[in-house]
């Protein structure tokens, strides 16, 4: 197994959170009284804790996978 790409894994990330927090607002349904530009602040904030999270994911994964050293 090779190592993952941090990066690569975090743009990732932030696509999929974005994707799932406009499938999850779009499930509950949008007020009236709630400007879209805190619509957009949920997707941006769902694309940070998709790309944090599959960053710290890859890191981790990379982490168990080196060699270890006596």
């Amino acid at each position: 197994m090779r190592k993952l790409d941090i990066t690569r894994t975090a743009i990732w990330g932030a696509v999929f959170g974005c994707l799932l927090m406009a499938i999850w607002i779009l499930y509950m349904g949008r007020e009236r009284s709630v400007p879209a530009s805190g619509y957009l602040v949920d997707l941006l904030g769902g694309a940070v804790l998709g790309a944090g999270l599959l960053s710290l994911i890859a890191w981790l994964v990379n982490l168990a996978m080196r060699p270890k050293q006596d």
